[in-house]
């Protein structure tokens, strides 16, 4: 089977090789957890190292809040890779007649299916569900959602969609999403002593691999990330 690698370090390792190509993962945290940056970062990785094609579509953040972040991580050369970010709300501006005619799970369905057809991406980033959900408010979510999660599971690139935990939630997600995705990644702020706050990253479930199970303290350090064994709280 093929992988996607993440390529923070240690945690491929953890994930057994990567995540298995075509899966639908969901990548999920509370706020401040740097879920955008490594979701971004596994893409910027795999167009540098191995060419792989990225498309990130934000609903939240704009183009130029994005890219400013992920310049601020050393990914200077982004304009010369094959990554492409789509900022929706520019879209809503210019198709607003869109939203009067159809739901906007509709029409990002219809825009992800033209664009995997027409430009081959081999990974595609949804940021955030919870975004989606406020755009396009679900009827009937299981059976909605099903569908959809379905249609992305169809198409040949690795999904991953970016669902924001509120402080305080005992849950993960807000629907079902971690029954119909294939993975589940989980990052958490967590409070190392008096005057330590660590990001930490777990995988919960992930098909088709043998995967550790457990939390990992995740830093960026220089140019990459890094998952590494906690040793003590």
């Amino acid at each position: 089977m093929k992988k996607i690698k993440t390529y923070i370090d240690g945690f491929d390792d953890v994930l057994g090789g990567g995540i298995p190509e075509g899966h639908v993962v969901l990548m999920c945290g509370t706020p401040g957890t740097m879920k955008t940056s490594i979701t971004y970062s596994i893409m910027y990785e795999n167009a540098k190292r191995n060419g792989l094609k990225g498309l990130y579509i934000s609903l939240e953040e704009s183009y130029e809040g994005l890219k400013g972040a992920m310049l601020d991580l050393e990914m200077k050369d982004i304009d010369q890779l094959p990554v492409f970010m789509i900022d929706v709300g520019r879209i809503r501006k210019a198709h607003p007649e869109q939203e009067i005619n159809k739901g906007w799970m509709e029409i990002l369905t219809q825009y992800i299916q033209k664009r995997v057809e027409a430009d081959e991406f081999d990974i595609v980033v949804i940021d955030s569900l919870a975004a989606l959900y406020s755009l396009s408010p679900l009827k009937n979510p299981r059976a909605e959602l099903f569908h959809f999660i379905r249609f992305l599971k169809e198409l040949e690139p690795t999904v991953f969609l970016i669902s924001e935990i509120s402080h305080g939630s005992v849950g993960l997600v807000s629907n079902d999403e971690d029954f119909l995705a294939d993975g589940i990644i989980h990052l958490k702020m967590h409070e190392a002593g008096d005057s330590d706050v660590q990001i930490r990253i777990n995988c919960i479930k992930m098909r088709r691999t043998k995967h550790q199970r457990g939390w990992y303290r995740l830093m960026h350090t220089g140019k990459k990330f890094t998952a590494t064994p906690i040793i003590s709280d």
